[in-house]
């Protein structure tokens, strides 16, 4: 599947502890775009740190994204080298945005980033 990012209203490069699908300032991560993407709601979405931690409807989410997945090579899972990647403070967006890629396309999926 083919996921969008809004660098709008993409928060990145921050603090990990804040980081969430979506914050109540209106931001989200790059996994919350693709949960409202996918049709969970805000309210789903709301302060929740990782998808995994959901109370419910992250069936919509693909696989990778709510079970173990090892990442080639073992060490973290796609999914947990995902919210690394996007909280790293070390990274410029161009990095950020092609690590992004190569994780989406190496589980089968794609993202793009907008605005």
């Amino acid at each position: 599947m083919k996921f969008t990012v809004d660098r709008q209203t993409w928060y990145r490069g921050k603090d990990t502890g804040e980081s969430k699908l979506l914050r109540y300032d209106g931001t989200r991560c790059c996994i919350g775009f693709v949960g409202k993407q996918v049709g969970c709601t805000d309210d789903d979405l709301l302060d929740v740190a990782e998808v995994i931690k959901m109370d419910s409807n992250n069936r919509n989410f693909p696989v990778w994204m709510r079970e173990p997945y090892t990442h080639k090579g073992g060490g973290r899972t796609l999914i947990g080298e995902a919210y690394h990647v996007n909280d790293d403070e070390n990274l410029t967006d161009e990095q950020r945005e092609a690590r992004l890629k190569e994780l989406f396309i190496e589980a089968g999926d794609e993202i793009e980033f907008i605005n």
